[in-house]
């Protein structure tokens, strides 16, 4: 059984099931255009994207993982999105960020999801800041950031991700 964690007017962000992986490997994870701006920037080996579904993604439903994206009116899977605990600034923050297959690119989904997980982080869960990590060459996801009042902070080399540049977007109070 999935649990909801964010909706938007066409989008639900859910826990996993069973049957969402071979979805999210057709159209994302071993798909080189949609991955090469994503994490390593390559597409992920069957291997390496279990793994990953396993160890990263909210399979239960507390909201601080990733969660498959599905268009609400449908429940079909069209990528993946939500919260990522991550540490490049030197303490625990959590990354927002969507990745969607190809055929959902240009919809307006990308800025949709983004700025709901913007709420959900700081005003549900009570972030003081989120970050977002992006490939400098990853112009339209840029401006997705830009779009949703992301701001740019700074540019780091990760271990495991390469050049990335980091956005913020903080509580206000």
């Amino acid at each position: 059984m999935t649990v909801d964690i964010i909706s938007t007017n066409r989008l639900l962000l859910r826990s996993t099931c069973d049957s969402d992986f071979g979805t999210l490997y057709d159209i994302a994870f071993s798909d080189p255009e949609v991955m090469c701006h994503a994490f390593e920037g390559k597409p992920l080996s069957k291997k390496e994207s279990t793994d990953f579904f396993t160890n990263s993604f909210d399979h239960d439903g507390n909201g601080k993982q990733i969660g498959v994206l599905v268009l609400k009116n449908a429940d079909i899977p069209i990528g993946f999105a939500g919260l990522w605990a991550c540490s490049v600034l030197g303490k625990l923050d959590y990354e927002i960020g969507f990745v969607l297959g190809q055929e959902f690119w240009g919809k307006g989904y990308a800025t949709e999801i983004g700025l709901a997980q913007i709420d959900y982080g700081l005003d549900t869960i009570g972030c003081n800041r989120l970050l977002a990590l992006v490939s400098p060459k990853n112009i339209p996801s840029i401006s997705v950031l830009h779009n949703i009042g992301m701001v740019y902070h700074a540019t780091a080399e990760t271990e495991k991700r390469g050049i990335k540049e980091i956005y913020i977007a903080q509580r206000h109070t």
